[in-house]
């Protein structure tokens, strides 16, 4: 089988070129031999009229004279002479004896001649066994001869039909040859067209955006590069959009924070995002083809995807991950066709700032409950007290009093803070915020707390320096200050207090340093807390609510402003804000 295009349409042309020359040839040569039996037809009836002059008139001297005059133009042609009767015998014959050929009546040229027209036939001679051609002519007036024909053999016509059909063969075989180099030429030249089309096609289906097809001469050819231009552009289009598409999930399953893997029948992994790679603890996600099993290394999420392949539907599962950082998340997995070995998705959504949430939720309930029982169980007992008796006690009542007016200030202290943090707390909690100098702010402060600090024997001084003007409120800025010397005045039991001011880039700072005993690294990054004391027994006794740095940290977030904590045990504590200035 050719299995070459070039080849399959060469040999059709060829095939058909073959067949229509051959045909064009067979009919050439029946025309021309044809034309020379014409030709030769006229020749004879001119020679047969020529002939008919020599009939003799005296019947007696007839068959000699009339033979023997044309015996020389028979032996010098090769032409045969008969004279033929009106009743259809032969009456003389140059090449054969007349009185042994049978009646000629019936010959085809002979009814012809002897109706009074000129009779051609071709056909084989009794007399001579060979096949010649007739010619037979009326001998008008001369009774009783009606007929002179004149027979010439068909050799001499065969043999030049024989070189006419040579030469046929020959003019016939090289211009097949010919033809066969044109089309082998232009076979060549149409293979090269469609051998073009087919890399460029392949240009296109590798991505190629500058691939483009010939589209002249607009023919078939022409029409097909069209085609494939068109094509092209289309695809391009939708490969744009695919890849628009593409990019725009991959965006966004990028910067979801939920856990998105896609598994294949066989438990691996065919595509996920980065949040996933996070909940679990890796540093980059899994590349396609990964088994499930290898990079989670969690049974219970193996256990739920086998659930969701045998049993169906959505699966959801609350799970504990026991990574780096152990996450609380929870996993469904939902499968994405009816077999057990179709695809299924996982999701993980973490639940551990929820939990944390929750958690800081019930220890701020109980830690209300726990700060909240302390003066209310005061109030009660000594409340109780003075009812039970206590009001005749002139010794005693007036202490009694007191304790409970200074747990009732307490009381009130913890409600105000819990009111201002709730503030603080809000989405739309209002920031009416202007150019405010922090240096005057902080001098203010420092006057304020003065005499708290000469009677805890304390140090406060304010570093001299140029004005620091930062961008917020400055009824919350001043409480931010209060707060912070507060603490550095009341958890210093010997030393100084210093404030300090400066500006750093487009933010301006405050530091209050104190030369208290410190706060435990560990204990650091739990201070801004609510309710969380390093030292709880202390706190309470200089009558602390807990909640005093945790509004500080909310009010200089609130304000755009980060919070940070020095400390070493024993060397002090250094806390410090920042505040954008414009």
């Amino acid at each position: 089988m050719i299995r070459s295009l070039r080849l399959r349409l060469f040999w059709v042309h060829a095939l058909l070129l073959i067949a229509a020359i051959a045909i064009v040839t067979v009919i050439e040569s029946r025309i021309e031999r044809q034309w020379m039996l014409d030709r030769n037809a006229i020749s004879l009836e001119r020679v047969a009229h020529q002939a008919a002059r020599f009939i003799p008139d005296d019947e007696a001297s007839r068959r000699g004279d009339w033979a023997r005059a044309l015996a020389a133009r028979d032996s010098a042609t090769g032409l045969r002479f008969t004279l033929i009767r009106r009743d259809g015998h032969v009456f003389a014959d140059t090449r054969a004896d007349s009185l042994l050929l049978d009646d000629h009546s019936n010959r085809p040229e002979v009814r012809a001649a002897l109706a009074g027209r000129t009779g051609n036939s071709v056909h084989k001679s009794h007399a001579l066994g060979m096949e010649m051609q007739y010619v037979a002519v009326p001998a008008h007036g001369h009774v009783p001869y009606a007929v002179v024909r004149v027979a010439e053999p068909l050799e001499m016509v065969r043999r030049l039909d024989a070189t006419l059909e040579q030469r046929a063969l020959l003019t016939a075989t090289l211009t097949v040859l010919g033809m066969f180099v044109v089309l082998f030429f232009l076979t060549g030249r149409q293979m090269a067209r469609v051998s073009e089309l087919e890399a460029i096609a392949g240009r296109i289906g590798s991505g190629d955006p500058l691939a483009r097809a010939l589209e002249l001469p607009d023919d078939e050819l022409g029409r097909l590069g069209a085609a494939l231009n068109r094509m092209s552009s289309e695809l391009r289009d939708r490969l744009a959009a695919l890849e628009m598409e593409r990019d725009e999930r991959e965006h966004i399953l990028g910067h979801m924070n939920d856990g998105v893997a896609l598994l294949d029948g066989q438990g691996r992994i065919l595509h996920c995002n980065d949040s996933l790679a996070g909940l679990l603890g890796a540093d980059r996600p899994a590349k396609p083809g990964t088994p499930f099993a290898a990079f989670v290394r969690a049974p219970e999420l193996d256990e739920l995807v086998r659930r969701a392949r045998s049993v169906g539907g959505v699966r959801v599962l609350d799970l504990r991950l026991w990574t780096p950082r152990p996450r609380f998340v929870r996993a469904s997995v939902t499968p994405l066709g009816a077999a057990k070995h179709d695809a299924v998705l996982l999701v993980l959504h973490d639940l551990t700032e929820i939990e944390a949430v929750n958690r800081v939720r019930q220890d701020f309930v109980a830690n209300v409950s726990h700060e909240l029982r302390t003066p209310l169980t005061s109030l009660r007992g000594y409340a109780e007290t003075l009812l039970d008796g206590g009001l005749e006690d002139e010794q005693h009542r007036v202490q009694f009093v007191e304790i409970i007016r200074e747990q009732a200030v307490r009381l009130e202290a913890l409600v105000n803070d819990l009111l201002s943090l709730a503030e603080l707390e809000r989405p739309d909690a209002p920031v009416r915020d202007a150019i405010f100098d922090l240096r005057v702010a902080a001098a203010r402060q420092v006057a304020a707390f003065s005499e708290s600090a000469r009677r805890a024997g304390l140090a406060l001084t304010l570093e001299p320096g140029e004005s620091v003007p930062v961008r917020t409120e400055s009824a919350r800025l001043e409480q931010v200050l209060a707060n912070l010397l507060d603490n550095a005045i009341k958890y210093t039991e010997e030393g100084s207090v210093t404030v300090r001011l400066g500006t750093t880039g487009s933010r301006g700072w405050c530091e209050v340093s104190d030369t208290g005993p410190g706060i435990p690294a560990e204990e650091q990054p739990r201070i801004f807390e609510r309710f969380y004391r390093v030292d709880k027994a202390r706190s309470r006794e200089k009558g602390g609510t807990g909640l005093g740095l945790s509004i500080v940290k909310h009010i200089v977030g609130l304000h755009g402003g980060e919070m940070s904590v020095r400390s070493e045990l024993g060397q002090g504590s250094t806390f410090r804000f920042e505040l954008p200035t414009g």
